[in-house]
Protein backbone atom coordinates (compact mmCIF):
# COMPACT_ATOMS: atom_id res chain seq x y z
CA UNK A 1 0.00 0.00 0.00
CA UNK A 2 1.52 3.52 -1.31
CA UNK A 3 0.21 6.67 0.43
CA UNK A 4 1.38 10.28 -0.55
CA UNK A 5 0.64 13.04 1.43
CA UNK A 6 1.47 16.63 0.98
CA UNK A 7 0.38 20.16 2.77
CA UNK A 8 0.62 23.56 2.84
CA UNK A 9 -0.31 24.32 -1.24
CA UNK A 10 -0.56 28.55 -0.68
CA UNK A 11 -1.91 29.35 -3.56
CA UNK A 12 1.30 28.25 -5.86
CA UNK A 13 -0.50 26.19 -8.25
CA UNK A 14 3.05 25.44 -10.44
CA UNK A 15 3.84 23.52 -6.93
CA UNK A 16 0.91 22.16 -6.67
CA UNK A 17 0.73 20.63 -10.21
CA UNK A 18 4.24 19.47 -10.10
CA UNK A 19 3.68 17.47 -6.69
CA UNK A 20 0.67 16.10 -8.17
CA UNK A 21 2.26 15.17 -11.19
CA UNK A 22 5.22 13.10 -9.63
CA UNK A 23 2.68 11.41 -7.58
CA UNK A 24 0.66 10.42 -10.15
CA UNK A 25 3.79 8.79 -11.12
CA UNK A 26 4.38 6.78 -8.28
CA UNK A 27 1.36 4.70 -8.88
CA UNK A 28 0.15 5.46 -4.93
CA UNK A 29 -2.83 3.79 -4.08
CA UNK A 30 -4.33 7.05 -1.86
CA UNK A 31 -3.65 10.56 -1.50
CA UNK A 32 -4.05 13.02 1.12
CA UNK A 33 -3.68 16.72 1.38
CA UNK A 34 -3.07 18.33 4.79
CA UNK A 35 -4.69 21.58 4.17
CA UNK A 36 -3.83 25.39 3.46
CA UNK A 37 -4.83 26.61 -0.15
CA UNK A 38 -5.31 29.46 0.87
CA UNK A 39 -2.79 32.79 1.94
CA UNK A 40 0.69 33.88 0.43
CA UNK A 41 0.34 32.57 -3.72
CA UNK A 42 -1.97 34.46 -5.75
CA UNK A 43 -3.27 31.28 -7.30
CA UNK A 44 -5.59 29.92 -4.64
CA UNK A 45 -8.52 29.79 -6.31
CA UNK A 46 -7.02 27.82 -8.89
CA UNK A 47 -5.34 25.26 -6.50
CA UNK A 48 -9.11 25.10 -5.01
CA UNK A 49 -10.70 24.17 -8.24
CA UNK A 50 -7.82 21.17 -8.81
CA UNK A 51 -7.85 19.88 -5.48
CA UNK A 52 -12.09 19.67 -5.40
CA UNK A 53 -11.87 18.38 -9.05
CA UNK A 54 -9.17 15.88 -8.11
CA UNK A 55 -10.74 12.79 -5.75
CA UNK A 56 -7.99 13.26 -3.54
CA UNK A 57 -8.59 13.42 0.24
CA UNK A 58 -8.49 16.92 1.48
CA UNK A 59 -8.61 17.97 4.99
CA UNK A 60 -8.54 21.22 6.25
CA UNK A 61 -6.23 23.46 7.31
CA UNK A 62 -6.09 26.46 9.55
CA UNK A 63 -6.48 28.79 6.09
CA UNK A 64 -10.04 26.64 5.26
CA UNK A 65 -10.73 27.04 8.94
CA UNK A 66 -10.53 31.33 8.63
CA UNK A 67 -11.95 31.36 5.35
CA UNK A 68 -15.22 29.34 6.09
CA UNK A 69 -15.86 31.18 10.06
CA UNK A 70 -13.84 34.44 9.33
CA UNK A 71 -10.33 35.10 11.17
CA UNK A 72 -12.06 35.92 14.70
CA UNK A 73 -11.10 32.17 15.48
CA UNK A 74 -7.66 33.30 15.92
CA UNK A 75 -6.78 36.11 17.47
CA UNK A 76 -3.31 35.79 16.06
CA UNK A 77 -4.06 36.46 12.59
CA UNK A 78 -6.74 39.64 12.43
CA UNK A 79 -4.27 41.00 9.83
CA UNK A 80 -5.21 38.34 7.69
CA UNK A 81 -8.94 39.71 7.68
CA UNK A 82 -9.09 41.93 4.45
CA UNK A 83 -7.61 39.24 2.54
CA UNK A 84 -9.90 36.53 3.66
CA UNK A 85 -13.24 38.75 3.16
CA UNK A 86 -12.07 39.66 -0.07
CA UNK A 87 -10.54 36.13 -1.24
CA UNK A 88 -14.49 34.84 0.13
CA UNK A 89 -16.04 37.22 -1.73
CA UNK A 90 -14.72 35.47 -4.99
CA UNK A 91 -15.40 31.87 -4.14
CA UNK A 92 -18.55 30.18 -5.93
CA UNK A 93 -20.83 28.52 -3.58
CA UNK A 94 -19.76 25.21 -4.90
CA UNK A 95 -16.50 25.80 -3.81
CA UNK A 96 -17.70 27.32 -0.90
CA UNK A 97 -19.33 24.10 0.51
CA UNK A 98 -16.39 21.89 -0.70
CA UNK A 99 -14.60 24.17 2.11
CA UNK A 100 -17.37 23.13 4.58
CA UNK A 101 -17.38 19.55 3.76
CA UNK A 102 -14.05 18.98 4.05
CA UNK A 103 -13.03 16.75 7.14
CA UNK A 104 -10.28 17.85 10.31
CA UNK A 105 -8.55 14.30 9.99
CA UNK A 106 -8.60 11.58 8.19
CA UNK A 107 -7.88 7.59 9.45
CA UNK A 108 -6.26 4.78 7.70
CA UNK A 109 -5.89 1.21 8.77
CA UNK A 110 -4.19 -1.69 6.90
CA UNK A 111 -2.37 -4.72 7.97
CA UNK A 112 -3.14 -3.58 11.14
CA UNK A 113 -1.50 -0.02 11.21
CA UNK A 114 -3.36 2.70 12.08
CA UNK A 115 -2.62 6.51 10.42
CA UNK A 116 -3.83 9.04 10.91
CA UNK A 117 -3.40 12.10 9.46
CA UNK A 118 -4.57 16.29 9.93
CA UNK A 119 -3.21 19.55 9.26
CA UNK A 120 -1.75 19.59 12.70
CA UNK A 121 -2.10 17.97 16.09
CA UNK A 122 -5.52 18.91 18.12
CA UNK A 123 -5.73 21.01 21.52
CA UNK A 124 -9.23 20.27 21.44
CA UNK A 125 -11.27 19.14 18.31
CA UNK A 126 -14.56 20.77 19.20
CA UNK A 127 -13.28 24.17 19.40
CA UNK A 128 -13.43 26.66 16.27
CA UNK A 129 -9.81 26.81 15.67
CA UNK A 130 -8.88 22.90 17.05
CA UNK A 131 -5.17 22.50 16.90
CA UNK A 132 -2.17 23.44 19.00
CA UNK A 133 -0.68 26.81 18.26
CA UNK A 134 2.60 26.51 16.38
CA UNK A 135 4.55 28.31 19.51
CA UNK A 136 3.55 25.27 20.94
CA UNK A 137 6.46 23.42 19.11
CA UNK A 138 8.66 25.46 21.23
CA UNK A 139 7.30 25.56 24.62
CA UNK A 140 6.47 21.77 25.60
CA UNK A 141 2.83 21.34 24.98
CA UNK A 142 3.44 19.76 21.29
CA UNK A 143 6.06 17.38 23.15
CA UNK A 144 3.09 16.43 25.62
CA UNK A 145 0.91 15.91 23.02
CA UNK A 146 2.82 13.84 21.34
CA UNK A 147 3.70 11.24 23.96
CA UNK A 148 -0.45 11.03 25.02
CA UNK A 149 -3.09 8.25 24.12
CA UNK A 150 -4.63 10.02 21.89
CA UNK A 151 -1.34 9.78 19.33
CA UNK A 152 0.24 7.11 20.79
CA UNK A 153 -2.38 4.65 19.87
CA UNK A 154 -1.59 5.24 16.17
CA UNK A 155 1.08 3.88 13.88
CA UNK A 156 1.80 6.99 12.34
CA UNK A 157 0.26 10.61 12.99
CA UNK A 158 1.07 12.82 9.89
CA UNK A 159 0.77 16.64 9.91
CA UNK A 160 1.67 19.51 8.00
CA UNK A 161 0.96 23.03 8.95
CA UNK A 162 4.45 24.21 10.54
CA UNK A 163 6.47 24.26 7.14
CA UNK A 164 8.91 21.79 8.21
CA UNK A 165 9.89 18.04 7.71
CA UNK A 166 10.61 16.73 10.98
CA UNK A 167 9.70 13.15 13.17
CA UNK A 168 9.26 12.99 16.56
CA UNK A 169 8.42 10.06 17.96
CA UNK A 170 5.48 8.52 15.57
CA UNK A 171 4.28 12.10 14.35
CA UNK A 172 5.55 13.02 10.76
CA UNK A 173 5.48 16.61 9.79
CA UNK A 174 5.24 17.15 6.33
CA UNK A 175 7.16 20.69 4.82
CA UNK A 176 5.10 23.42 2.65
CA UNK A 177 4.49 21.88 -0.94
CA UNK A 178 4.15 25.45 -1.82
CA UNK A 179 6.90 27.34 -0.01
CA UNK A 180 9.79 25.66 0.74
CA UNK A 181 9.89 24.30 -2.59
CA UNK A 182 7.65 21.29 -3.61
CA UNK A 183 7.42 18.55 -1.45
CA UNK A 184 5.79 15.64 -0.66
CA UNK A 185 5.79 12.43 2.23
CA UNK A 186 5.59 8.72 0.39
CA UNK A 187 4.61 6.28 3.00
CA UNK A 188 5.16 2.40 2.57
CA UNK A 189 2.74 -0.24 4.44
CA UNK A 190 3.30 -3.68 3.87
CA UNK A 191 1.94 -6.89 6.44
CA UNK A 192 5.73 -5.95 8.71
CA UNK A 193 6.25 -2.42 8.74
CA UNK A 194 5.09 1.15 7.74
CA UNK A 195 8.17 2.66 6.13
CA UNK A 196 8.00 6.77 4.53
CA UNK A 197 10.33 8.62 2.49
CA UNK A 198 10.79 13.11 1.86
CA UNK A 199 10.46 13.73 -1.51
CA UNK A 200 11.63 17.04 -3.25
CA UNK A 201 10.86 18.03 -6.61
CA UNK A 202 13.86 19.65 -7.00
CA UNK A 203 15.31 16.69 -6.63
CA UNK A 204 13.71 14.34 -8.04
CA UNK A 205 13.59 10.59 -6.59
CA UNK A 206 15.86 11.53 -3.65
CA UNK A 207 15.21 10.62 0.07
CA UNK A 208 15.96 12.82 2.44
CA UNK A 209 14.91 11.21 4.97
CA UNK A 210 13.87 7.11 5.21
CA UNK A 211 12.57 5.47 8.09
CA UNK A 212 10.57 2.49 9.25
CA UNK A 213 8.03 1.88 11.82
Amino acid sequence: MKIAVFSDVHGNLKALKAVLKQIEEKNVDLTVFLGDIFQRGNEEIECLELLKDSGIICLKGNCELYMEHGVDIDPDVEYLRDYYDETRKKLTSEQMQFIKQMPLFYEYECHGHKIHFSHFLFSDINLSYPFLQLSDLKNGVFDKVCKSEDVMKYELVVIGHSHQNFVKGNVVSVSASGLEGASYLLIEDNEDVVSFEYISIEAYGRCDAVQSY
